[in-house]
């Protein structure tokens, strides 16, 4: 799968905000660029019917989250479309690999590849947003686990009902950390035209 990377974005995890980093690290990023290309691209969603929704309660398929800021984020919303998508093990492969041989090219690698998996996630939600927009509803934007008080340990809800372990190959760690690293669940809200 091609998915385009900004460089811009990529500086910014670097920590250079609008600045050009020397030409020595350009290089290093553009090598890892190249080095997750053969990352493997996996997505999975579903849309649910949304049960309750109070300022701080929401209910979907069996899932019950108390969030004062997801309840806003899915204010007026009847329905959400629960997703998750990762870049595979490549990316924490190489990583490690890199914090041995090369602890500048580790951190450029783990840039890119929080640029990637952003990337690739604002695809994939352009795409629900098509979905959306051709079934009458407009999406809210995307809230993921971990986000102000939506409580992390929801991953878990995540897992079991996007059976992520067997779509896509992601599993927890006990403090509710998605492996492989370069993974993300999110929430996105559909409210009626």
């Amino acid at each position: 799968m091609n998915v385009q990377v900004s460089r811009k974005e990529i500086y910014r995890y670097l920590g250079y905000g609008n600045h050009l980093p020397d030409v020595e690290i350009q290089e290093l990023v553009e090598q890892s660029i190249e080095d997750l290309q053969p990352c493997s691209f996996r997505s999975v969603q579903k849309c649910f019917s949304i049960d309750v929704l109070t300022e701080n309660e929401i209910w979907f398929a069996d899932i019950h989250i108390r969030s004062k800021d997801l309840g806003k984020n899915l204010k007026n919303c009847t329905k959400c479309v629960c997703m998750a998508a990762t870049l595979g093990p490549l990316p924490d492969r190489l990583i490690q690999r890199a914090k041995i041989l090369d602890l500048s090219k580790a951190v450029v690698l783990q840039a890119v590849g929080c640029a990637m998996i952003e990337s690739y996630v604002d695809q994939i939600n352009e795409r629900i947003r098509q979905d959306a927009q051709n079934q009458g509803y407009i999406c809210h934007p995307r809230y993921s686990c971990g986000y102000g008080d939506f409580d992390l340990n929801h991953q878990k809800d995540f897992i079991r009902l996007l059976e992520m372990p067997i779509t896509i190959g992601v599993s927890l760690t006990q403090g509710n950390l998605m492996i492989p690293n370069k993974s993300v669940t999110a929430v996105i809200g559909w409210e009626k035209k």
